[in-house]
């Protein structure tokens, strides 16, 4: 009884094994067959009595799933006024929030803008910081306005505006 149970636990074993790696594990053995009895003389209808099991239904095992091909491009998620869109940390080592304030745009832009913005490299002119980020136009209020206002930063594009705030 202990070699049966061991023999249907090795199969298993196996499956579950190659279940974690599909591409390099070998497919499990098939179980070994129940006992047989002798054969009898049956009509020709009757299925012989042979080592392997008869086909059944597909088991448990997972499968491998069903891969999409990638759509060619996905539509913009258009974020509107007071929305929050996360954080950035400029030079001076402060976290801001960055939000859409005027308009509609994706907040992956407006967080894209504002890293490209607070880069070190990145050309400004002026006191103000005043510098183009991706069609962007971006500018930074002097430490006295931003202590009053809690602005730090505005950029504008046709008609959007997107805010980098301190967090309170």
């Amino acid at each position: 009884m202990r070699t049966r149970a061991l023999a249907l636990a090795v199969p298993a074993l196996l499956l579950a094994v190659g279940a974690c790696d599909e591409k390099t594990a070998p497919p499990p053995p098939s179980p070994p067959a129940a006992v047989s009895t002798p054969a009898t003389t049956e009509p020709a209808t009757a299925t012989p009595t042979t080592g392997s099991p008869a086909p059944s239904k597909p088991s448990a095992a997972p499968t491998k799933p069903r891969t999409r091909p990638a759509k060619p491009s996905r539509k913009p998620v258009l974020s509107g006024p007071r929305t929050g869109c996360g954080e950035v940390r400029p030079p001076n080592g402060d976290i801001l929030a960055v939000g859409i304030d005027k308009g509609r745009a994706e907040c992956a832009t407006a967080l894209r803008v504002f890293r490209t913005y607070y880069r070190r490299d990145t050309p400004k002119q002026g006191s103000g910081g005043l510098a183009t980020v991706e069609g962007w136009t971006c500018i930074s209020n002097t430490a006295a306005a931003s202590a009053s206002s809690g602005r730090v930063s505005s950029c504008r594009k046709a008609g959007v505006t997107i805010v980098a705030d301190v967090i309170p």
